[in-house]
């Protein structure tokens, strides 16, 4: 099987992630995998590092709008994808006229749209794929409601991430030494993602946290340097007299992010939008407990399972749902540990590569009319 990953954005982030950890599954499980990038970005070298053929685009206005399709077309006919995978919503009309530039007549492969963010927006040109795929049911339902064509034509093929070795036991002690937050006493409470995700929302809270809890820290884990998005969480906290409860760590390497969850008692987010959340799956996998709203595509991770509190009220609830949890050591011990036992079970790259390999499989053998 040989197939391509679209993906003509500029930057790196959490869908980049997913890409090359998919493709590297897909590769060790004899699939061919190319990915089809914009020009002198980061994912250009990320990529080639990694051992995948490349195909370069330029991005997509004017004129280069003319090339970019007709430099698709030339590799769709080289190449005789089987699958080709589109992986921004932005590259949807682009790769569709090409392919159907490239096969007028007979078709070759099949054309699939994958969506990692929810959107409402109309997709132009989606009812020509063959298949799509969604990250969660959060991100499906978005999308068919703007896009009733897409509803018969949609799967939910959820993330995987590196399974970390099972916590370790000191992990499940209130008082145990913290590795990034060092000398910050229980308890530690911490939020990852860029500052865009609604972190205010936690800010607030901290006043009634702290009723029960005087000494608790707020970790913001994330990119702090654009300070148009950290410095109102600043000012409020200064507002509200709860700056020294709170640290904004910076970017952890994701490498080293299984060692920052080791120092959280729970995870949280305020985000209610979320396409999926690959940090909560990290967060469960380091034996930490999560505390979200009843909205967003993680909801899907926590459904049926006892690793997590799903909040469905307001900030009152939310700040009351934590202090419970946290004032639980028993509660929260048993959560940390089924949260690592999930993610094996059902979340491990391995189960991500097989889930999605079948998926391509069965797309092959439907006959498209």
């Amino acid at each position: 099987m040989k197939i391509i990953l679209v993906n003509n954005g500029k930057g790196w982030s959490g869908g980049q992630e997913h890409l090359k950890d998919l493709a590297i599954e897909l590769r060790n499980n004899g699939v061919e995998v190319h990915f089809l990038v914009r020009a002198d970005t980061v994912n250009e070298t990320r990529f080639a590092e990694l051992g995948f053929t490349v195909h370069l685009m330029p991005y997509k206005y004017g004129w280069n709008g003319i090339k970019a399709i007709s430099n698709l077309v030339a590799v769709m006919r080289r190449e005789r994808f089987d699958i080709v995978s589109i992986n921004r919503e932005h590259d949807l009309a682009l790769t569709v006229l090409a392919y159907k530039l490239a096969f007028p007549g007979k078709r070759h492969g099949r054309l699939m749209m994958s969506y990692h963010l929810p959107t409402e927006r109309k997709q132009l040109l989606l009812g020509a794929v063959d298949a799509i795929v969604c990250i969660s049911e959060h991100v499906k339902t978005k999308l068919v409601q703007s896009n009733p064509v897409a509803a018969d034509k949609t799967t939910v093929l959820y993330y995987g991430i590196v399974l970390p070795q099972p916590p370790e036991e000191t992990k499940f002690s209130r008082n145990r030494p913290r590795r990034f937050l060092a000398g910050r006493p229980f308890p530690v409470i911490g939020m990852v993602g860029e500052f865009w995700k609604n972190q205010i929302e936690l800010v607030e809270m901290l006043p009634q946290l702290k009723q029960d809890f005087p000494k608790i820290t707020v970790a913001f884990i994330g990119n702090n340097a654009d300070q148009t998005l950290v410095k109102p969480l600043d000012v409020r906290a200064r507002e509200l007299g709860v700056e020294d409860n709170i640290v904004f760590t910076g970017l952890v390497p994701r490498q080293k992010i299984h060692d920052m969850f080791y120092d959280l008692d729970i995870s949280v987010t305020t985000h209610r939008n979320e396409g999926f959340g690959i940090v909560h799956l990290e967060s469960l996998a380091s034996g930490t407990p999560v505390v979200a709203y009843n909205e967003g595509g993680f909801v899907d991770i926590f459904k049926g399972e006892d690793v997590g509190v799903i909040i469905d009220g307001g900030s009152t609830d939310f700040a009351a749902a934590t202090v419970a949890l946290l004032k639980d050591d028993e509660r929260r011990f048993v959560m940390g540990r089924a949260g690592y036992k999930l993610v094996e079970k059902r979340y491990s790259l391995k189960a991500m590569g097989q889930t999605y390999l079948n998926f391509y499989n069965q797309l092959l053998d439907t006959t498209i009319a």
